[in-house]
């Protein structure tokens, strides 16, 4: 059984949609490229009508690990490049 909190989906070659919940936002992201990039800079907002919720540090974090787990459904662990 998925325990999963979230969802991932990527609708477009340059984007993913994350949800949780209600709320959902979009991460941009090129799936053509071969390193993905992850940085707290990619998580900038909710989409409405939650735009308007600050999304603290941790929760990018914590975002970013969820995203981190997807893509490790879709490449190699060394693809995977953690910026601060």
């Amino acid at each position: 059984m998925d325990n999963k909190t979230y969802s991932i989906d990527v609708p477009h070659f340059y984007c993913l949609e994350y949800r949780e919940a209600d709320k959902k936002m979009f991460v941009e992201m090129d799936f053509r490229e071969d390193i993905f990039i992850l940085s707290t800079d990619l998580i900038t907002h909710w989409e409405k009508p939650y735009e308007n919720i600050r999304i603290e540090d941790k929760d990018k974090k914590r975002i970013l690990f969820n995203i981190e787990e997807f893509l490790l459904t879709k490449t190699i662990p060394s693809n995977i490049i953690w910026e601060d």
